[in-house]
This record gives C-alpha cells, structure tokens and sequence, in this order.
C-alpha cells in the first residue's frame, strides 16, 4: 500500500473527492480518478487555493492506494 493525501468535501452526507483541476466527483473510477499529493504541504496549499476560489469547505485526507 502506498500512502499519499488527497482532498474531500462532505456534502448532504456524500463524499466528493478531488480529481482534475478545481473538479470534484463523488464517482471513484478510471475515468475519474482521485487527485494524489505524495506531500501533505502540497495538498494543503492546493485545497486551500480551492476552497479560497470556489468557496468550498474541503478537506486534506491521508490515503492508502494500491496505485501510484
């Protein structure tokens, strides 16, 4: 398993997860995967940037991955 962060937002109790650019998906496939930092520095400066921009309340989370 590799670890790496990535960033959330919860909404009407769905999760919706980063995947290109400022996009976010509650749909975790191939077409649609999730956006993975390898340092936490750079998650938080890119979800900050986010939530600063689009007005959005999401999150910084550690995830393991089986891909890299």
């Amino acid at each position: 398993m590799v670890k790496r962060w990535t960033i959330k937002e919860e909404i009407d109790g769905e999760t919706w997860w980063v995947i290109r650019g400022g996009a976010f998906t509650n749909v975790i496939n191939e077409s649609y995967p999730r956006r993975l930092f390898e340092s936490r520095e750079d998650a938080d400066e890119y979800c900050h940037r986010i939530n600063m921009r689009t007005d959005r309340n999401a999150k910084v989370v550690k995830v393991k991955t089986k891909w890299l």
